[in-house]
């Protein structure tokens, strides 16, 4: 006797993967385990929301130094103006013959230096100089 291969019941159709038999009833293949008569939806692509939110990140990051920087104010100017003169010209050297001694006495010549942060506070006396030869 010989024997014939036997026929799959109505409704059977091979597996996409491995190409076994799979059942009317059965919407899994029982050789591999891939899906025979289910559709399976394809992963969501994450490229683009992640590019959107890199993005997104980066500009709050542009708008928070700049922020930064308009509440810091420029460091490089002072907040105070300080004012400084420039003390008074020398008189130049003259090679004439010096001036016979006068009768009157003159004062001393004083000049006063100009404020600094360094010097002393506002309500301290100035020191003074005496010009050579008085």
């Amino acid at each position: 006797m010989t024997t014939e291969p036997h026929a799959p019941p109505p409704g059977t159709i091979a597996c996409p993967r491995c190409g076994q038999p799979v059942g009317p009833d059965q919407d899994w293949c029982l050789n591999c385990g891939a899906a025979a008569r289910t559709r399976l939806a394809p992963t969501p692509n994450w490229r683009l929301p992640i590019a959107a939110l890199a993005l997104v990140v980066a500009l709050a990051g542009v708008a928070l130094a700049v922020a930064f920087v308009t509440l810091t104010g420029n460091s490089d100017t002072p907040s105070q103006t300080i004012t400084t003169t420039a003390p008074a010209a020398a008189a130049p050297a003259t090679t004439a013959a010096p001036a016979p001694p006068a009768t009157t006495a003159t004062p001393p010549t004083t000049t006063t230096a100009p404020p600094s942060a360094a010097t002393a506070p506002p309500n301290a006396p100035t020191p003074t100089q005496t010009a050579p030869g008085g």
